[in-house]
């Protein structure tokens, strides 16, 4: 067995290797499932659905139907008077502006699949659960036939994409991101068909392509890794001066670009003013360094071309003058001044921003020499295309991208619409959202355990993996043995016999692809996601081979033989085995655990409790405050909180021929695609209380009743000239800055409220009055008794309405009832303030608790039992204060069941 970690099983029969795949495939399956069992938040899935509703009833247009602060479709007719007027028309089918939604065709496919499968018009959202496993059951075997392909064996290839699925499992949930989840590793199955098989394969990228392009803005990775994948592949076809002469001069424009980059950076150009250094940005093509690129660059060219030139000379101006390049660079990243009177915040974001660019420049300087020397290496020991493997390859790049405009409704609009985030003077304010933080804590200080999105220990672990692998990869390319070199304790010669073991040739473009969507995943959170398909494959293949040129060289130094040591039989049986063992244990052990946290009674809620909505959180979405705000016809403008918006616009009935919601958002999280950066900006300080919030934080004082009445006084005036009435808050942000300045204000109101939902309307608009005395009169139309009651309790208080005090205890009582959970418990104990109530309070309380505890192990085994429990504690503590006599036996109530309420949240966290 020349290689035995390559095939684990060649010395057994043909069934017994049969079985050991089965097993494997089984094993890929299984942590495939576990990968897609992680719960993450459904804020875009919401979107997807409102969208893809849309588009079924109406088309793919760029007339946005959900907001009143959205891009207004074009190009308008100011804007096209600058060009000539035949191309009025060209311009308007091919750069479209306004609504540009690069993921229309997912939220098509989300929509229909939910309505397919759905009975009498509503709707089965866990069809989204089941295209969740399916895409990355798909990807886990794209990774594996991958690693196949380059040489991996069966096991490796396995293992390798089974650890692939570990390292993005919490960054895998149901939205459009996920085709880029399963196309990244079809784009690289595609590159190594290329390679290892028929170079024609490489066309199979453009019905990939195409159908990226229109599921998820991701698809810019396929085009991002042609560059590199066909780079280097050229570079590996030409002479060994051109590829290095032409590796340094892509190297040092791609070093200047970075630094441009930076120095016309929004950021960048505001400290600059701060500083008084406000200079004008050198103009691109006059640029004295750009210059001094074009004069190394002709100076390189001449060295390659005169072969006359010593080697020590050619390769002495590559790194002396790329040395000199470099300190001529630096200094516009690393003495850029962080002045200490920034607000915090910005200071923050420029912190980070500046850190990000000086590890970026030296990254890429490094790595970039470090690959380019590596080509100075034989050409035989790479793996490269033929020069017509290469010429298709940019021949299916073209059509692909091509066809990515024409077969798209957006045509080219799809592609310069991704420069909003990536190069435009707001990309790095729009890069702020939780997703796009880096990989590491230690990288941005603004990153928390609170706002994380993902845990990032494996993909952690991913990048030790890599450079320890790619270390001791290195070191083992140098241990090959020369065609005679001296052996033994007598040195005497030895030739090395044919037929023996070949050096691993090396996939340097894959390499490559590998390292940059690994260092993608270090700059930003999102792309760990992607990282471990990526890499996995490269990584594992490295394992194998430095295992093979190790064992090798051991063998040929002691025995004279050059072959990799063979595995003894009985260890690869143990493998075999243990790889049973581990598919078993861990089949037994998430099927278990998948049955806990999905399928067993819920005790977070006992309404909304399918898979999808324990794995998307999505029993928090306003289903019931949509309804009251259809049956009671509510329209105009509501502020709201930005992911909520897409349920608030799914859950409201459109006009059947706009497909328009009654009641406007002011923003939602489609971002980008649907709002300029200002409204993004306004609704941020709006959210946080604007500048009186802003000011007292800078001047560290206490947010106090004060500043609050300040702070909603502010935001009052904001939302009333954007002619906003009603304003929708998830439970959630009760306690926010926002909700409290609101609520210190005289004329902003509750005018529904649930254990999800918090709607306040303005008393000062006639709509606001209007939906104010119909809750009073109870001509108002609501989902159920639960938030009637609730909500009629806190109108009453709110407007004191005397008249009504009477019935706050039978309303609240009735709520209660209908469902004890901790918002009607709480609303319960507020009423022990009215001296009317006190008693009959106490008594209801009492008598809850002391049935709670009674039945406790009935209320265990039916949903929601987290709510009881929670509502249970709630009562204990307000008796203690009400019932002093009975005050320890309470106190005990409530410390037993706040102490069991903890682990019970978690439990059913997966």
């Amino acid at each position: 067995m020349d290689a035995s970690m390559n095939e684990l099983a060649q010395t057994d029969s043909k069934e017994t290797n049969q079985w050991f795949k089965v097993i494997l495939f089984a094993g890929m399956l299984l942590f495939a499932f576990y990968a897609s069992t992680h719960m993450v938040a459904a804020g875009d899935t919401w979107v997807a659905m409102a969208c893809g509703r849309h588009f079924d009833n109406h088309g793919v247009d760029t007339v946005e139907p959900f907001s009143f602060n959205s891009h207004p479709a074009g190009p308008s007719e100011e804007t096209l008077e600058k060009y000539p007027d035949w191309t009025h028309g060209i311009i308007k089918k091919w750069h479209p502006t306004g609504w540009i939604n690069q993921n229309w065709l997912t939220h098509l496919i989300f929509y229909k699949l939910a309505s397919w499968f759905g009975d009498d018009g509503s709707y089965n959202y866990n069809t989204l659960v089941y295209w969740k496993f399916a895409i990355y059951f798909l990807a886990v075997i794209c990774i594996y036939a991958t690693g196949k392909l380059m040489g991996a064996g069966d096991f490796l290839s396995a293992a390798g994409a089974c650890f692939a699925m570990v390292v993005g499992r919490t960054f895998y949930d149901i939205r459009p991101s996920g085709y880029s989840n399963l196309l990244v590793p079809v784009l690289l199955l595609i590159f190594a068909l290329a390679v290892y098989r028929n170079y024609r394969l490489i066309w199979l990228i453009v019905p990939v392509v195409v159908f990226w392009a229109n599921v998820h803005g991701g698809y810019l990775y396929a085009f991002i890794m042609l560059v590199p994948f066909i780079g280097v592949h050229l570079l590996l076809r030409l002479p060994r001066r051109w590829s290095i002469c032409l590796g340094f001069i892509g190297l040092w424009l791609v070093l200047y670009l970075m630094s441009y980059k930076f120095i016309s950076n929004t950021n960048y150009l505001t400290v600059q003013k701060v500083l008084n250094k406000s200079d004008a940005v050198p103009i691109l093509f006059k640029d004295k360094i750009l210059i001094i690129w074009a004069l190394l660059a002709v100076g390189s060219v001449a060295l390659t071309v005169l072969k006359t030139i010593k080697s020590q000379l050619f390769y002495a101006y590559h790194i002396g003058i790329g040395a000199i390049y470099f300190l001529t660079l630096a200094p516009r990243f690393f003495m850029a001044e962080i002045p200490r009177r920034l607000t915090p915040h910005f200071k923050e974001i420029y912190s980070h921003f500046v850190f990000s660019s000086q590890m970026t420049f030296v990254l890429v300087s490094l790595v970039g020499c470090l690959l380019i020397l590596v080509m100075s290496l034989k050409k035989e020991r790479f793996i490269a295309l033929s020069f017509k493997g290469i010429h298709h390859t940019i021949g299916a790049g073209v059509v692909s991208f091509i066809a990515m405009i024409v077969f798209n409704p957006f045509h080219l609009t799809n592609l310069t619409h991704t420069f909003e985030i990536s190069v435009s003077k707001h990309a790095e304010s729009w890069r702020q959202v939780n997703e796009w933080k880096p990989a590491f804590d230690w990288m941005d200080k603004t990153t928390t355990k609170a706002n994380r999105v993902g845990d990032e220990e494996a993909f952690g672990v991913l990048c030790i993996l890599t450079f320890a692998a790619l270390l001791c990869w290195l070191v083992g390319h140098f241990l090959k043995p020369k065609p005679t070199m001296k052996r033994g304790r007598r040195n005497q010669q030895a030739q090395i016999p044919e037929g023996s073991f070949q050096w691993p040739k090396i996939d340097l473009a894959m390499i490559v692809i590998s390292l940059l969507t690994v260092y993608m995943a270090i700059r930003s959170r999102r792309f760990i996601a992607i990282a471990g398909s990526a890499a996995a494959a490269t990584v594992f293949l490295m394992i194998l081979q430095i295992w093979q040129m190790f064992s090798a060289r051991f063998s040929w130094k002691t025995e004279g033989l050059l072959r990799p040591i063979p595995w003894p039989p009985v260890v690869l049986k143990s493998i075999r085995t243990g790889t049973l063992f581990v598919v078993l244990g861990f089949g037994l052990f998430w099927g278990m655990k998948y049955k806990y946290v999905y399928l067993d009674p819920w005790p977070t809620d006992n309404r909304y409790n399918t898979v999808f909505m324990r794995m998307t959180a999505s029993h928090l979405k306003p289903f019931e405050v949509c309804r009251f705000i259809n049956d009671n016809n509510i329209s105009g403008r509501v502020f709201n909180y930005w992911t909520e918006g897409g349920a608030v616009a799914f859950g409201q009935t459109p006009d059947e021929k706009t497909g328009k919601v009654p009641l406007k958002l002011f923003m939602d999280g489609r971002a980008q695609a649907a709002y300029n950066h200002s409204i993004f900006k306004l609704w941020q300080n709006i959210h946080s209380g604007g500048p009186i919030i802003q000011t007292a934080r800078q001047k560290k004082q206490k947010i106090d009743a004060k500043i609050l009445t300040k702070a909603g006084s502010w935001i009052d005036t904001q939302l009333k000239a954007n002619t906003v009435w009603t304003v929708l808050m998830p439970k959630a942000q009760e306690n926010s800055i926002f909700m409290r300045a609101l609520k210190k204000t005289t004329n902003w109101k509750t005018a529904y409220f649930d254990n999800t939902q918090h709607i306040l309307v303005d008393a000062e608009t006639p709509q606001g009055k209007t939906l104010l005395d119909s809750i009073i009169a109870g001509t108002a139309v609501f989902p159920d008794a639960f938030s009637e009651n609730l909500t009629t309790a806190a109108v009453i208080i709110e407007t004191k309405n005397a008249k009504r005090y009477k019935d706050l205890h039978t309303l609240t009582k009735a709520a209660f009832d209908e469902r004890p959970c901790p918002t009607s418990a709480r609303a319960m104990t507020r009423l022990t303030g009215l001296t009317m109530f006190r008693e009959k309070v106490a008594e209801y309380l009492k008598s809850y608790v002391d049935d709670f505890v009674q039945n406790k192990e009935t209320y265990m085994k039916k949903d929601g039992y987290f709510q009881r429990a929670a509502s249970a504690e709630i009562a204990s503590r307000s008796l203690i204060k009400m019932l002093p006599k009975e005050k320890d036996r309470y106190l005990k109530y409530a410390n037993q069941f706040r102490a069991e309420l903890k682990p019970l949240s978690k439990s059913r966290i997966w």
